[in-house]
């Protein structure tokens, strides 16, 4: 499948500075993979998901302490009326409530008992009102997600799984107020278009937020290297570029297979305005189907599907 377009080699042409034919291409993205995971450490690149820890510590507690509120409110109508205080047992019945209600209450019943006991343990409390326990919710919250830092911004992969969602949900936020959107491009219109493709599969799917580049870092000898460095790439090698990127991705098993939700996708990725595109896959006893493009405003972003289990 490695194949690479008539466009995409007048496109690609200044990309690899020496490469002036499809196998020299290929042939730097094969060098790079053996620096996969090693090239983190590459000088410039600006992820605009990127989130502090501050900024994820108000959003989970301006979330949590609305259901924590809502939750111990169907508690006290459900099992007990009389209650006033928080402690670790009263949290241990919140997936009861959750059974019992169909409102929503309680639906994060985990989250929320963690989130309990976690702040009693931290201020040794027993016992604590909502009111009390929430005033204590940033203390306990944004140390662990200071220790899970690297450069002042949130690794979601050495955090706690239990802000996770968090962090993404900030992530993504964060993400959509600084990207710009490539000349005729809706960038939101991608993201709820993606949203459809395959929504009944349990594969692995993500939408890649834009990461930005050095000026020339993606159009010399050092594109793939930089890629690398901020993609989901590792194991996965270079399959095709330009238009061919797309349509394979699009066909791709356990990817889109075709799916025709991915059509105004397609559509909107042969613009102009997106002037590289690349396909990466690996297939076997876990897959990953990964597309990235880079647009005219500079941002490098995709999509990826895969089945790791």
């Amino acid at each position: 499948m490695r194949t690479l377009s008539l466009l995409a080699i007048s496109t690609l042409a200044t990309l690899s500075g020496c490469a002036d034919s499809d196998a020299e291409l290929f042939e730097l993205d094969d060098e790079a993979a053996t620096m996969d995971g090693k090239a983190d450490g590459l000088p410039g690149i600006t992820r605009l998901e990127r989130a502090t820890p501050t900024e994820v510590t108000a959003a989970f507690k301006a979330k949590r302490s609305t259901e924590l509120t809502e939750c111990f409110t169907a508690y006290q109508q459900r099992i007990d009326a009389t209650a006033t205080r928080l402690s670790k047992n009263v949290a241990s019945q919140f997936i009861t409530v959750a059974i019992q209600t169909t409102d929503g209450a309680c639906d994060d019943w985990s989250t929320l008992s963690d989130l309990v006991g976690g702040v009693l343990d931290t201020n040794g409390l027993t016992d604590a009102t909502p009111t009390q326990l929430i005033s204590k919710i940033t203390g306990w919250v944004k140390p662990q997600l200071t220790a899970a830092t690297t450069d002042g911004y949130v690794e979601a992969e050495k955090a706690p799984l239990l802000f996770y969602s968090d962090i993404m949900a900030v992530r993504d936020a964060n993400a959509r107020a600084l990207e710009v959107n490539p000349t005729g491009v809706s960038l939101t219109a991608i993201r709820t278009a993606w949203d459809d493709v395959r929504d009944e599969t349990t594969l692995d799917r993500a939408y890649l937020n834009p990461v930005k580049f050095p000026a020339g870092a993606l159009d010399g000898t050092q594109a793939f290297k930089y890629l690398r460095a901020a993609f989901p790439l590792k194991t996965l090698t270079l399959q095709s570029t330009g238009y061919a990127a797309i349509s394979d991705f699009a066909a791709a098993n356990e990817g889109p297979e075709g799916d025709p939700a991915f059509k105004p996708i397609a559509t909107a990725l042969k613009k102009s305005s997106i002037t590289k595109r690349f396909y990466f896959a690996r297939q076997g006893d876990w897959s990953s189907n990964v597309l990235i493009v880079v647009d005219n405003k500079g941002q490098a972003w995709g999509m990826q599907m895969g089945y790791s289990e």
